[in-house]
């Protein structure tokens, strides 16, 4: 049994509004990469935190405040995922984002019709819903799924302690 937690209306809804604005603007910069896991789909990302440290100008700004209400003791990684609209919706792999034991979470920065599938067996199905949260253990197998609806579905992935 997959045990994981769900938080609508996580952040605050001035500093959502805010970061969200500033994941859509023209402006925000954003990495290609050649796959989610393997040899999926490519994608866009932007990291804010990595090699033990912040790696973004908007860290203290937008993932500061996060990290305070996750109560986060250590961070291994925090990133931004962006995948853009298509014809047809596509599958990462299942994957765990940790090989060993830490937290994930998910902030869906904006609704649409892709999802998270949680479980290569169960598939419990994650809408993306703008300022939600889910909270599962970084080693559950889980999916992206893209969306065929909007532009672009961002989410914004922790992996912590």
């Amino acid at each position: 049994m997959i045990k994981y937690k769900i938080q609508k209306n996580f952040l605050d809804k001035t500093l959502f509004d805010r970061f969200q604005a500033l994941l859509f603007s023209c402006s925000f910069a954003w990495f290609w990469a050649e796959h989610q896991y393997f040899n999926d789909r490519p994608f866009f990302s932007h990291s804010f935190y990595c090699n033990h440290k912040p790696n973004s100008p908007h860290y203290e700004s937008f993932i500061f405040p996060i990290i305070k209400k996750l109560k986060c003791d250590d961070i291994s990684n925090i990133r931004a995922n962006c995948l853009v609209k298509d014809q047809k919706k596509h599958f990462s792999n299942f994957h765990c984002d940790r090989d060993y034991h830490c937290t994930t979470a998910i902030l869906y920065m904006n609704t649409n019709n892709g999802y998270t599938l949680l479980g290569e067996k169960e598939k419990i199905k994650i809408k993306s819903e703008a300022n939600k949260l889910i909270i599962f253990n970084s080693q559950t197998k889980h999916c992206a799924v893209s969306q065929t609806d909007t532009d672009r579905r961002v989410v914004v992935n922790f992996n912590y302690y």
